[in-house]
């Protein structure tokens, strides 16, 4: 029995299998631009979404740990901070760098000025300045300093304070082999010098001569007068007196006048009497009148013992 073909069913498949070549082969040209512009605009709605949904969203306190922050090249500047001058207990008036700190080290480029200094160690590689050194009371600020265990019989520092007490006192004399002072001093409230004017003054801070001694309102000095004349007395209206074995011998008075009591010239005494001396003197002695007048004597000489004769009569 011979079978008839179906003309239909083998257009149809072979129409079908045409379309479908054909379909792919178009969808296959623009299968990458439509994929690349989907990723695209699907990347550009994603970010959106992200942005829209962060920026709704509100952190709270202390949600990010600080361990979680990158801080590297982090820094601050003054400008940054408000009202920086006005920090409660910090005054910055500096115009250069004045205290650097580091790891372990705090470096203070210049001078430090504090009411109290509190350290474990002090440490001094120039010199050690100190304005005001006093002993008195240094073992009770000692004693303050030691930690009191809470117990309850309080414990006696009476032997520390002793032992400390003749340390202090141990100390307290000072003994100087030799003391050299390049600027001004002044000791025991009473020697001034001061190498300015290369001056000495005792009792005064303003000495008018190389040496000027005050003892209350009297002024004694030494110095020079002129050239190549020295000066020994002073500058003011006052006498001045020289004497031994506390009597004055000789007085230099403020006008110039000088006196002497008792005068002795080339082994004479020259003294002075109202009358002709009744006592024993050397030979050559003299003594004047005090109370001369026409018809006497201007003095009388010893001649020996107590014989005496009348020199140079008054007409």
């Amino acid at each position: 029995m011979t079978t008839t073909p179906n003309f239909k069913e083998s257009i149809d498949t072979q129409v079908n299998s045409l379309i479908e070549r054909y379909a792919k082969e178009l969808v296959g040209q623009y299968s990458y631009q439509v994929s690349k512009q989907v990723n695209e605009r699907l990347e550009t709605v994603i970010e959106r979404l992200i942005r829209n949904t962060i920026d709704k969203i509100e952190f709270p306190d202390s949600s990010i740990p600080i361990s979680s922050i990158n801080w590297t090249g982090f820094n601050i500047s003054t400008d940054q901070i408000q009202d920086y001058k006005k920090l409660n207990g910090l005054e910055d008036f500096s115009k250069n760098t004045e205290l650097t700190i580091l790891d372990g080290v705090v470096v203070i480029e210049n001078q430090v000025i504090t009411k109290t200094v509190i350290a474990d160690d002090i440490t001094v590689n120039g010199n050690l300045i100190l304005n005001d050194l006093a002993f008195n009371g240094l073992a009770d600020r000692i004693v303050n300093l030691v930690p009191r265990p809470q117990i309850t019989e309080q414990k006696s520092y009476d032997e520390d304070i002793q032992r400390l007490d003749k340390k202090i006192d141990s100390i307290k004399p000072y003994q100087f082999k030799q003391l050299e002072v390049s600027g001004e001093s002044f000791l025991s409230n009473v020697l001034y010098t001061t190498p300015g004017n290369k001056r000495v003054g005792i009792n005064t801070m303003e000495p008018s001569d190389a040496l000027t001694v005050w003892d209350n309102e009297v002024e004694v000095v030494i110095g020079k007068h002129q050239s190549q004349q020295g000066y020994i007395g002073t500058r003011r209206r006052q006498d001045i007196n020289i004497g031994a074995n506390n009597k004055v011998g000789l007085t230099i008075k403020s006008d110039g006048t000088v006196e002497i009591n008792k005068l002795n010239l080339l082994g004479r005494t020259i003294s002075e009497s109202d009358n002709v001396p009744g006592f024993a003197a050397k030979t050559g002695d003299i003594v004047l009148n005090s109370k001369p007048k026409p018809g006497a004597f201007i003095g009388w000489i010893c001649l020996d013992g107590i014989k005496w004769s009348g020199f140079g009569k008054i007409e």
